[in-house]
């Protein structure tokens, strides 16, 4: 699980990178750990790996919320019909394309390369269709 999380957070970078000087895109980082993450580890977090805090915002809350946020909003969960506890360790590998309205434009397996190009591009596309 670690080598995933370290896979999808280079990956992120690389998307980030390539849109580090459009002020327009905004980059969100739910934690999987709200449990362990304050504020102030993701700040730590966020200044080691070099991540522009302006753009991108590594964000924690109440374990409840964030978990419940992912199922409702982000269609987090694997199963259909099957539901884990509060408890249990909640993450995915998919990025998300998220426009201006609020709608899901992309899902995107964030450890896939080719995936991560496909996620530019239609970033590029959708930023066309809202000139």
């Amino acid at each position: 699980m670690i080598k995933q999380l370290s896979i999808m957070m280079a990956n992120m970078q690389e998307v980030s990178k390539a849109f580090e000087h459009d002020s327009t895109i905004l980059f969100i980082s739910h934690s999987v750990t709200p449990m362990i993450d304050s504020v102030a580890r993701l700040n730590a977090y966020a200044k080691e790996h070099g991540i522009n805090a302006s753009q991108w915002h590594l964000i924690t809350g109440n374990v409840e919320d964030i978990y419940a946020l992912a199922r409702q909003s982000y269609f987090v969960e694997e199963k259909i019909g099957f539901t884990r506890s509060n408890q249990e360790f909640l993450h995915t590998e998919h990025f998300l394309l998220i426009d201006k309205t609020k709608r899901i434009r992309g899902i995107y397996n964030g450890t896939l390369d080719l995936e991560i190009q496909q996620l530019i591009k239609d970033i590029e596309i959708l930023k066309q269709e809202e000139v």
